[in-house]
């Protein structure tokens, strides 16, 4: 008998995803309006009420579920945009992936190549029993081939 896929494996469309990530940043770093997190129940239980933290990862992640649910993407969609978003920090911190990135004009900022963004929507996820990861030779080798495409259609 076949294995069931992963849900949290799956590619996702790249430009989707792109638009994904910034929704992700802007809420994150509150350069979009965003309801505050613990403003948001999400659970009632024996007489209390749970939220999630105000943190930037949960201001993003919320923003980012609004606007796929809003656009009326699957839930197991959804759910692998999430997993690539929350692994995302790990590609900004591969040496590996370091050409495609650069510092930013504004201090502790960096600048990502929409190549390696659109990379990590569609390369494996490695899961485990206990940790889901990028392929990070495979998105690098995804990017490369995008920011060639792009370097041929822009000469």
């Amino acid at each position: 008998m076949k294995p069931e896929p992963n849900i949290f494996a799956g590619p996702v469309d790249p430009q989707l995803f792109l638009w994904c990530s910034n929704v992700y940043s802007a809420a994150a770093h509150l350069a979009m309006p965003v309801e505050n997190p613990e403003n948001q129940p999400i659970l009632e239980l024996e007489g209390k009420v749970y939220s999630f933290s105000d943190m930037p990862i949960n201001r993003g992640m919320l923003a980012v579920m609004k606007e796929l649910r809003d656009r009326g993407v699957s839930e197991d969609d959804r759910m692998a945009f999430a997993a690539r978003l929350m692994h995302f920090g790990e590609v900004l911190q591969s040496k590996k992936l370091q050409k495609f990135m650069k510092k930013g004009e504004e201090p502790g900022t960096l600048m990502v190549s929409e190549a390696l963004v659109r990379a990590c929507a569609t390369a494996r996820m490695k899961i485990s029993k206990n940790r889901i990861r990028y392929d990070i030779s495979e998105i690098q080798r995804i990017a490369q081939e995008l920011t060639d495409a792009e370097s041929e259609d822009g000469a």
